[in-house]
Formats: structure tokens, sequence, C-alpha cells
């Protein structure tokens, strides 16, 4: 009895068996080996925010000797393009979350264009851009501080809850306040000392971190309703 050639057809089928078996399992060596770091875009601008003010705050001791220059205008500049972005990516609005209309996106990139101007004229729109920036920056944490106290979804609820949520509290508590320092800072220059300026800009920085954690972890935990800022951080 003669043996026959293989049939063409099933040597391809056979064939192609094989490589979509070794495609699998190079695709499931990649995913085992891959890590993504899952965090929302509140997180990343809570942590870009957190560099920012925390490097303001460590460089302003070298600045107020005298040992480094300092570009005013341009600093309050780029503090209205990462407010901007809150805004347009959020609607997170010194005056409370809104709803991301074309209205709530146009204010988003004016003061994005406006930040963006002072930080390559911070000669002409320093005092502008100081003076918006410590507006924001102080109802943005007076205004938190008032709906973080009073609303029932808020410290209410979450101090009653141990662990996570009460650290949420206080994350948002220290956060607030320091906001507010540092608005009126802004807004009457020279009523204190740079040192104390620098002290409570590093300070600032490490709690936006630190709030930055709670919520992620929050978010692991709970809805993502409950890590919804009052006012905005």
């Amino acid at each position: 009895m003669g043996v026959s050639d293989p049939d063409p057809e099933m040597v391809m089928n056979n064939g192609s068996t094989q490589q979509d078996a070794e495609d699998q399992k190079q695709l499931q060596t990649y995913i085992k080996n891959k890590t993504e770091v899952d965090l929302s875009i509140e997180v990343v601008l809570l942590l870009v925010g957190g560099v920012f003010f925390l490097l303001f705050g460590l460089l302003l001791f070298p600045i107020s000797s005298g040992s480094l220059p300092y570009g005013e205008g341009s600093m309050y500049g780029l503090f209205l393009v990462l407010v901007s972005m809150q805004v347009i990516t959020m609607g997170k609005t010194p005056f409370g979350d809104l709803l991301r209309s074309w209205v709530v996106v146009i204010i988003g990139l004016g003061m994005a264009i406006l930040g963006t101007l002072a930080i390559f004229y911070p000669e002409d729109l320093s005092m502008l851009a100081r003076v918006l920036a410590g507006a924001i920056v102080l109802v943005t944490g007076g205004l938190g501080t008032f709906q973080l106290l009073t609303a029932e979804d808020r410290a209410r609820t979450w101090m009653k809850v141990p662990g996570i949520l009460r650290q949420l509290t206080f994350a948002y508590g220290v956060v607030y306040v320091t906001e507010v320092l540092l608005g009126l800072i802004t807004l009457v220059p020279g009523i204190v000392l740079n040192s104390l300026t620098a002290v409570l800009s590093t300070v600032f920085g490490i709690s936006l971190f630190y709030l930055a954690w709670c919520i992620r972890q929050v978010t692991a935990r709970y809805r993502p309703g409950l890590t919804t800022a009052p006012g905005g951080a």
C-alpha cells in the first residue's frame, strides 16, 4: 500500500493553529508582565500640583536669599495653566464642580491662554496673574472648608467610618486651610516672611500628595462619588 501525500489544507491549518497558540502565549506573557498604573484624572492633577508646590516651596528658600533667580509672573502663569486643566478636564472651579459645558471649557481655555502669556511675558502680566491666582486659591480653600464641614455627605459622614475616610477628611482639611493661608499671602504680598511662605508651599505640596493617595484608596474601596472634592482642591 503506498503512502499518500499530506493534505496541503491540513498542513496549513496545523501551521496556523500552532502560530495562533504561540501568539496567544506571547500575549498572555505580555499581559502578565505588564504593570499598568490606574490613576484617575483628578489624582494625576493632584500629583502634578503637588510637584509644583513642593518644588516652589523648596526653591523659595534659596530664592529668598538671592541664590536663585525668580520669575514671579511665570510662576503664577504656570499655576493658572494647571488650574485651567482642572476646569477643562473635570469642570472643577473655585466655586464648585460644574458640568463641562462649552462655557466652562471656554473659561478654562481663556485661563490657559492668560497663564501661558504670563509665562512668556511675566513682567507685563505679573500683577494680573498674581491677583487671579490668589483669588482662586483663597476662594477654593474657603468654600472647600465650608462645604467640608457643613455638607451632609462630607466630613459628617466620613468621620463616622474609621480608616481611610477619616484620613480623607483630614487630607482635605489640611489642603483647604493651607489654601486659604496661601491665598491671603498671595493677595497681600509682604504680610509674612518668605521663609513662612516657603514652609506653607512645601506643606501644601505634601498635602496634595497625601490627598491624591487618599482619593486613590477610597476609589478602590468605595463608589467614586465619595471622592468628589467640595469646591475642588
